[in-house]
């Protein structure tokens, strides 16, 4: 004996898909779920309504198109695009709900306070 053995027999190449089919695209929907999620936490805070603001719309945006995708059957994440979508409704809601705490905080603050009423003392002597 030689010590000699054959090599094990290979597999086969099996491909990751099938040919012909294309990967799921589910970035738009994937981006939007994250942008609304922190839109929706930045619009916590008032003072960062813009951001808000902005994050939700792109949110909203992103989420739209990729439910577009979703229904044509390029991408497999349709809940994700959608609760995106929604949160970035949300984000936008909070957005506008800080524009106006903003606003109104700077207009209270820039109005004069408001005094008591004054009234001046009576110049005729009290009678007891």
């Amino acid at each position: 004996m030689s010590g000699y053995s054959e090599p094990p027999p290979q597999r086969a190449y099996t491909p990751a898909r099938p040919p012909g089919e294309r990967p799921a695209h589910n970035g738009l929907g994937t981006t939007a779920l994250v942008l609304g999620i922190t839109g929706s936490v930045v619009g916590l805070v008032w003072t960062l309504f813009w951001l808000a603001g902005a994050l939700g719309l792109l949110a909203l945006a992103l989420g739209l198109a990729g439910r577009g995708r979703a229904a044509r059957g390029e991408a497999t994440n349709r809940g994700a695009t959608t609760f995106g979508a929604v949160l970035g409704l949300v984000s936008l809601t909070l957005s506008v709900v800080g524009a106006v705490l903003v606003s109104k905080t700077a207009n209270d603050a820039a109005a004069p306070p408001a005094t008591a009423s004054y009234r001046p003392a009576d110049p005729r002597p009290a009678l007891h």
